[in-house]
């Protein structure tokens, strides 16, 4: 069996190449991919580990997915086949509401006083007229720069990284945020150090 060293980006791994023999008597890669397994309080779906398959995943009730929703299996080097991204992770909401009506108002825990530590807090808001998007402005707002975050995005996939709207940290007060559809997700991640005072949002459905 032959190995190949690959660098991605931070991440270098050894990898095995397996090689079958195609009707000529030529080796070549193969073309399956490793099975990603499952995530901690998830599961997969879909079996198909060829070239070109791709798997989603989820989490049970109370858990949040960080990570890609899906990933697919690719091409690599032109030698072997392996997954576009890392299987997800799984976290328990610590925090949190789903959010209905024409409009309201929250805040992060402990607002104005100081969030808790390893926080995942997960809002989702729902306009009940499907017709109608969501708007949120925010009347303070102050995280660990680089350390604490607000993920924001669109529908009520929480925690895909393709409908993510904003990643928002720091001090600096966001500016209005509207979704695409009649739903909008908001995750609160903090890390075990240093904290501040939070946020304060208002949300109401518009046309």
């Amino acid at each position: 069996m032959q190995h190949l060293r690959l660098a991605f980006g931070f991440l270098t791994v050894t990898k095995p190449i397996l090689f079958m023999l195609n009707e000529g008597g030529i080796k070549q890669a193969s073309n399956l991919c490793p099975d990603p397994g499952e995530p901690e309080n998830g599961k997969r779906i879909g079996s198909d580990f060829s070239l070109g398959a791709t798997v989603q995943f989820s989490c049970d009730e109370d858990y949040v997915l960080q990570g890609s929703k899906s990933i697919t299996c690719q091409r690599i080097a032109e030698v072997f086949a392996a997954w576009s991204d890392h299987r997800p992770v799984c976290k328990v909401k610590t925090c949190g509401s789903n959010l209905q009506g024409p409009g309201g108002t929250f805040t992060s825990p402990n607002f104005p006083f100081q969030y808790d530590s390893n926080a995942q807090c997960v809002w989702v808001i729902t306009a009940i007229n499907n017709n109608k998007v969501i708007q949120i402005n925010f009347e303070e707002f102050d995280l660990e720069i680089g350390y604490d975050t607000l993920t924001i995005g669109d529908g009520g996939e929480v925690g895909d990284p393709k409908t993510v709207l904003q990643v928002l940290t720091g001090s600096f007060v966001p500016d209005l945020i509207v979704s695409m559809s009649n739903q909008m997700w908001l995750h609160l991640q903090t890390d075990e150090s240093v904290g501040s005072i939070g946020f304060k949002v208002n949300y109401k459905g518009s046309f």
